[in-house]
């Protein structure tokens, strides 16, 4: 199938630029820094999609491609095949599961969208190393250039950021991987904008689909992809259009998007996470670990009964997204409530996967009457810091008090993880499932991606 002739001069469209700068790019053009970077965020992917794989709440997934009876030809993490866009579907909302995944301030989670899509295609194409690599910084990129204007005005309306762009950011991997060209590429991105959707009522009723949501646009943007190499066209205007995203997902309150063409790798910007909480929240946790370690200088240790109130102040917007819920009645609903996860963290000493999960944890009456008493408020941003800055003020029932402040939350960009924070990590949440000597050899292969050579042991090893 030919491709029509657009009526919009391609190099004169956002998706026109995106896909000269995809399509062109290679791998001896990237920065040994952002390589890294890479590497390290593809590690905490792996890390977070095998353990979620392992959740109920990510059976539903399973249930769909045993009906959908698709061909094997993809594997899935912690074990199964499918197809391409199947295994892109699957991996995306095992990765998504435990609210563990890196995030972006400009363009929610890209980690979950873009990779799931490269390792389904990575197998099929046999690519290698470099590669994959590649298509993971053009994916990032991608996501970024694509969401960015709207990202912060669809969290005030109340669409998911990461849905809308992931499909782009996944779009733009596979264009890479498949070798796209510059039309094809532009179109890939412009199919894949018929995918942008998605709500986050979610942050305040619960509720597991939003896991599903990186699955839906991994599997989207490898279907755009597949779509645009065999010919389909898409509205080249796909961004900035009188109905494209930008009008439709901000009503027409976007930022300038050349602000995002300053030669920055975006990829570099990335939160790794290092609670399995939404990131508004993370900085806030940090803070009370802090305030609580002022209180019980001398060791007097402070109980949950001890406390009067724990005062919460976190950025105005945050607040809907991350603090609306103070009684969670399952585990998204839980990772989304930070007067429970506070008062975890003064009971339990601790924010753990095992606790959100567990219902007999989130029904417990001491953390619950604590969480009572934990009052998040708006505050403007102070001075030297991120908007996901955390302030806490703990008051005792005996009048003592004490405060913290988290200028940015550790991992961060402002506040970075380093490669020992990912392989500690990496090594937390395989450790129920894997042996040291397998942890040992992903961490060791991972370290070995920069190569000519095609990846099956890798892939395998994933599998």
């Amino acid at each position: 199938m030919a491709h029509a002739t657009s009526p919009v001069e391609l190099s004169k469209t956002l998706a026109g630029r995106q896909a000269e700068w995809i399509a062109s790019l290679d791998f001896e053009q990237i920065p040994e820094e952002v390589r890294h970077r890479a590497r390290l965020l593809l590690l905490d992917f792996l890390g977070v999609a095998r353990r979620g794989s392992t959740l109920s709440q990510v059976e539903p997934a399973r249930a769909l491609l045993a009906d959908l009876d698709t061909a094997p030809q993809c594997g899935i993490i912690g074990g199964g095949r499918a197809t391409a866009a199947y295994a892109a579907y699957a991996n995306g909302t095992f990765g998504h599961a435990l609210e563990y995944d890196d995030a972006h301030w400009q363009c929610g989670h890209p980690g979950v969208c873009v990779i799931p899509a490269v390792l389904a295609l990575a197998e099929r194409e046999n690519i290698s190393g470099k590669q994959f690599l590649t298509a993971i910084v053009a994916g990032y990129q991608s996501m970024v250039w694509s969401m960015g204007p709207i990202n912060r005005r669809t969290l005030d309306i109340g669409w998911h950021g990461m849905k809308i762009g992931g499909v782009f950011g996944a779009a733009a991997a596979v264009a890479k991987v498949l070798g796209l060209d510059v039309v094809q590429t532009a179109n890939a991105l412009a199919i894949a904008g018929s995918d942008a959707s998605g709500t986050m009522e979610y942050d305040q009723s619960g509720g597991e689909v939003k896991r599903y949501h990186a699955g839906m646009a991994s599997r989207a943007g490898v279907e755009a992809a597949v779509l645009a190499r065999a010919g389909l066209t898409g509205p080249l205007t796909i961004y900035e259009g009188l109905r494209g995203i930008y009008k439709l997902f901000s009503e027409r309150d976007h930022l300038d998007p050349e602000l995002l063409w300053d030669g920055t790798w975006h990829i570099m910007n990335t939160f790794i996470k290092l609670y399995p909480m939404v990131g508004t929240t993370h900085a806030a946790l940090d803070a009370l670990g802090m305030a609580l370690a002022n209180l019980e200088q001398g060791g007097v240790a402070v109980t949950a009964d001890d406390i009067e109130t724990i005062e919460v102040g976190i950025v105005d917007w945050a607040i809907p997204h991350g603090a609306a819920i103070v009684h969670p009645h399952d585990m998204l609903s839980a990772q989304f409530s930070l007067a429970f996860a506070s008062a975890l963290r003064v009971v339990r000493g601790r924010v753990a996967i095992l606790d959100l999960a567990d219902p007999d944890v989130r029904s417990d009456p001491v953390v619950n009457a604590l969480a009572d008493r934990v009052k998040p408020f708006a505050m403007d941003v102070p001075n030297g810091c991120d908007p996901l800055f955390g302030y806490v003020r703990i008051t005792t029932k005996n009048g003592r008090s004490a405060e913290a402040l988290q200028p940015a939350p550790r991992g961060h960009p402002a506040n970075p993880a380093g490669a020992e924070d990912i392989a500690a990590k990496f090594r937390d949440v395989l450790t129920p499932l894997m042996t040291d000597e397998g942890i040992s050899r992903v961490l060791a292969a991972a370290d070995k991606l920069e190569t000519d050579e095609p990846l099956p042991e890798f892939i395998k090893l994933m599998n």
